[in-house]
């Protein structure tokens, strides 16, 4: 009796719905349009004449965020659920509905967080609901008992096709599309490279396809869409803790939705579920976190209390060029010159700029033409608009030594078998050793690979006595040690992300090492300081004796 009890209880609260006052008129369906790996930045940059179209006639924010750590199973599974890591337990790829560490929060009687298939099916079982997807790992993450059409495709074209073919036949009410090659294109080319927005431009066109079924099926006209990523990229990883990684497109499109309305912030993931039920007139269980966007929707206001609505479009945040496909804005130029280009999207304004690290302000240097820098320095730049609204700052790091100057990073490479951590490489030999300038993979690229290990090797000189930060930023594991003794311990097999750990130093000359593994996918490195009179920075060759 009593676990029967519990169970009715925690059924109550699985489903304690708020339902919508104001019904949505014409939206009998709803389709998601989720494309993995698709950042902002390559939507803006990319030719997308379905998106734009969708934007002009429709509702949009470039400033929706997802949920951390910044990689698919936990986003998708917020998408779908709600909710973020800390209710679902989707901590990462790796998780599975009979294999978890974190327990989510509430169960339904499948054992498993409600999901946007369990409250529509739960609050009306008469609506056909589907997923269709591209990459396996997306049927981990629901429960398939409240899908009435559920089909895994070989490709992005084949998932198209189906689509298209059960709009056509079933026209279900409640549709999910993942499509998975912006993600491989991020993983194989690097994000922002022309591969990569080629791939953005195919799901593009494949957008307009699936829209166009439902032309055909005749049910354009009681279709709400909704297109989504899970998260971004930098380099060849995810972009985990970058605003390139963590903002995704967020654009509703539909005869109910408002036209070329950009919606205010703030956007999560996990809206996605709730703005979903919403349009259906489907009660929102309880549990879950999200919340319906619905000042998107004809005749909704914004809502009321908004606070940072001067902040600029990200749109607007400068682009410091040049840049690298894989790694920090700016590089490293050994024949001490480099050219600085400045720009933004952003109208009746100007750019400012600074070359010490410091953000900068309305009193800052007005940018007007490309400049070269005359040292290392590190650039910080933002869009102030006339209306009083400004942007997010961005960074570029310069360093700039003499093409007479000689490496001085001693370098180590090895090589393991699925590592997953760093080894002891006191216990291995060498396969390649060497001097370059920089503390990064870099200058050794050809020469790494899965499975590799390198361990840096420079001296640092300090001119000033005092309390000094180091971080080491990679993909996967690093640890970065000063006089032998470790400061930042950036290990395991991970995205990448920074770690940093702060030591006091005497003016003077100190011994560095960094040791460092790539795994398997994604490789990066860099490290930064900061300390007494010197800002954020990769630490550059001429700070090395």
């Amino acid at each position: 009796m009593i676990r029967k009890l519990l169970f009715f209880f925690i059924s109550v609260l699985v489903f304690s719905c708020s339902q919508p006052e104001i019904k949505i008129p014409n939206v009998k369906h709803v389709i998601i349009i989720g494309v993995d790996g698709m950042s902002v930045g390559g939507v803006i940059e990319s030719s997308t004449p379905n998106f734009d179209e969708f934007i002009k006639n429709g509702a949009h924010t470039f400033h929706t965020r997802n949920v951390m750590p910044t990689s698919s199973s936990p986003n998708w599974e917020a998408m779908l659920t709600g909710s973020g890591v800390a209710l679902t337990g989707v901590t990462s790829n790796e998780w599975r509905f009979d294999n978890y560490n974190l327990p989510p929060v509430v169960v339904n009687e499948n054992g498993r967080f409600p999901d946007i298939f369990y409250a529509i099916k739960r609050s009306n079982n008469s609506l056909k609901t589907a997923s269709i997807y591209h990459w396996d790992g997306f049927a981990n993450l629901y429960d398939h008992d409240f899908v009435d059409l559920d089909f895994d495709c070989e490709d992005e074209i084949k998932t198209t096709q189906k689509v298209s073919e059960i709009i056509q036949t079933e026209k279900p009410n409640f549709l999910f599309i993942q499509l998975d090659q912006v993600d491989h294109a991020g993983h194989e080319f690097g994000h922002m490279t022309e591969k990569y927005f080629e791939s953005i431009e195919l799901a593009d066109s494949l957008a307009g396809i699936i829209v166009d079924a439902t032309k055909k099926a005749g049910i354009f006209e009681e279709t709400l869409f909704l297109i989504v990523a899970d998260h971004g990229g930098v380099g060849f990883g995810h972009g985990h803790e970058t605003l390139q990684g963590n903002e995704v497109p967020f654009i509703l499109f539909g005869k109910a939705v408002k036209k070329g309305y950009e919606i205010p912030p703030a956007v999560n993931l996990y809206d996605v579920a709730a703005t979903s039920a919403f349009a259906l007139n489907i009660g929102i269980p309880q549990v879950w976190e999200g919340r319906p966007v619905e000042c998107a929707f004809n005749g909704f206001p914004e809502p009321e209390n908004l606070i940072g609505n001067f902040m600029a479009p990200t749109r607007n945040i400068p682009i410091i060029s040049p840049r690298k496909i894989n790694g920090e804005v700016g590089g490293l130029f050994v024949d001490g010159k480099a050219v600085v280009t400045l720009e933004s999207e952003g109208r009746d304004g100007n750019i400012r700029y600074t070359t010490d690290g410091s953000i900068p302000n309305t009193n800052s240097e007005v940018y007007i033409q490309p400049f070269e820098m005359e040292h290392s320095g590190v650039i910080k730049a933002v869009w102030f608009g006339n209306n009083g609204s400004r942007s997010n700052f961005s960074t570029g790091y310069f360093r700039l030594i003499s093409e007479n100057e000689k490496p001085k990073v001693s370098y180590s490479i090895y090589k393991g078998t699925d590592w997953k951590q760093l080894p002891d490489f006191t216990k291995l030999k060498p396969v390649s050793e060497g001097k370059i300038y920089e503390i990064s993979i870099d200058e050794i690229q050809e020469k790494t690979g899965q499975n590799t290990g390198v361990v840096f090797e420079p001296t640092i000189n300090i001119n000033k006595e005092g309390e000094y930060t180091f971080a080491t930023k990679s993909d996967d594991g690093s640890r970065l040690f000063i006089d032998g003794k470790l400061i930042v311990d950036n290990d395991g097999d991970h995205d990448t992300q920074e770690r940093e750990g702060s030591v006091n130093l005497k003016a003077g000359n100190h011994k560095i090492r960094v040791e460092y593994f790539n795994g398997g996918g994604g490789a990066y490195l860099n490290c930064f300081y900061s300390g007494p009179g010197i800002p954020r920075q990769i630490i550059s060759p001429d700070s090395f004796k």
